[in-house]
């Protein structure tokens, strides 16, 4: 790109940053509609029809439109210029979507220059808030389940840990937290391994796993194939049942068919499970029977991205009769609860992270479906990460 588009890129950006028509709101929405994590893509859709159809359009005195954009794969340049285009083009006031961690610390310079507030729905590296004061999270800090991982294994008298995460920086941040709190409270680290992405054979690591005799196995992988790939090795070594288990999102419900029996008992730490009988969960998942069919099984992200809505809603309904100002909209969410259909919801209105419930959920046979079932709750769960990397 030639010096003289960069300019006028900047300069347009500036120009229509915060100056959306006083009776709309226009939000831009950037997720994987196709390729490997469409699934993703289709739930936080899924996510968006449910609140409309619960809540409506309308906000305060502002409608809102909802204006989608397709990243595909993962492809941080596509999510800037995709940024770039909603804000200038479609003028935008706010984003959502950001499935990705790197999809989101891409956006950071232009949300930065037109001051554009965006909610991450599903990005989880701890970082991100740090890179621009307009972001806020909807979903967790992947520091908070990690912690609960260590807090539960200590909790249920285990003292030797085994580390298995993918090799990719989610995976590295469950590594650093699960270690130090796991040591912090007393358990040793007997055994870490980081996976490649690439791989669906797991044997090796499993032999590993078995070799260094651990009383829990703490791990972190992408899910369908791979958490699937490497669950099955551990089950095939015996691991599964002779060994306490604990995961972070790889049996979420919509995945479960994907295992067999031998999941049963593996355990996970995660802010969302659709077994919770909170009203406003039984009302989530009633809308979502109604909207896609009794037997959807609704996800921890179909939950963050709601989440990221009522935010978005929040912000709008802030602004009064005037255009829209982005300070007055992140004022807004700064300190706001709510109850969501994951648990109680706080903003942390310095950090703007997501204060929530982590829960330890257990894959159970229930009614003869499997289904991940509540057995502990670490309530309110703050910002661990931002405590041990003080600015």
């Amino acid at each position: 790109m030639t010096l003289f588009k960069r300019a006028a890129i900047a300069a347009a950006l500036m120009v229509v940053a915060g100056h959306a028509a006083a009776d709309e709101v226009k939000v831009g929405v950037i997720g994987q509609f196709s390729g490997p994590y469409a699934l993703a893509g289709k739930q936080l859709k899924e996510s968006i029809d449910v609140f409309v159809a619960q809540h409506g359009t309308k906000a305060g005195s502002h409608d809102i439109e909802f204006v989608y954009k397709d990243i595909g794969g993962s492809n941080p340049a596509l999510a800037k210029s995709l940024a770039e285009q909603l804000i200038v083009k479609d003028k935008v006031s706010i984003l959502t979507g950001f499935f990705l961690s790197p999809e989101a610390a891409a956006v950071a310079p232009v949300i930065n220059e037109t001051k554009t507030p965006s909610v991450l729905s599903v990005s989880s590296a701890p970082q991100l808030l740090r890179m621009s004061p307009y972001f806020v999270r909807a979903g967790e800090n992947i520091w908070q389940p990690a912690y609960a991982q260590a807090d539960f294994a200590i909790d249920s008298g285990k003292k030797r840990a085994y580390i298995a995460i993918a090799d990719y920086a989610p995976g590295h941040e469950v590594q650093e937290a699960f270690a130090r709190r796991f040591k912090e409270k007393g358990g040793e680290i007997v055994g870490e391994d980081r996976m490649p992405l690439s791989t669906v054979d797991f044997a090796a690591f499993a032999e590993r796993i078995a070799n260094a005799s651990p009383d829990v196995v703490v791990t972190f992988l992408p899910n369908g194939a791979p958490s699937v790939a490497f669950f099955n090795a551990l089950t095939a070594r015996g691991i599964t049942k002779s060994t306490t288990v604990i995961g972070i999102a790889e049996t979420d419900d919509p995945d479960l068919h994907l295992f067999g029996p031998s999941i049963i008992g593996v355990y996970s730490a995660i802010f969302y499970s659709g077994s919770l009988d909170n009203p406003e969960n039984v009302a989530f998942k009633k809308v979502m029977a109604e909207k896609f069919g009794e037997d959807h099984r609704v996800g921890v992200n179909n939950a963050s991205p709601y989440d990221a809505i009522q935010l978005i809603y929040k912000m709008v309904e802030a602004q009064g009769d005037g255009d829209f100002d982005p300070e007055k909209a992140m004022s807004s969410v700064k300190g706001y609860e709510w109850k969501s259909p994951t648990g109680p919801k706080r903003i942390d209105p310095t950090t703007r992270e997501m204060n929530h419930n982590i829960y330890i959920r257990q894959v159970q046979e229930v009614n003869g479906k499997l289904q991940n079932v509540v057995v502990k709750t670490y309530e309110m769960v703050g910002n661990p990460w931002a405590d041990a990397h003080p600015e």
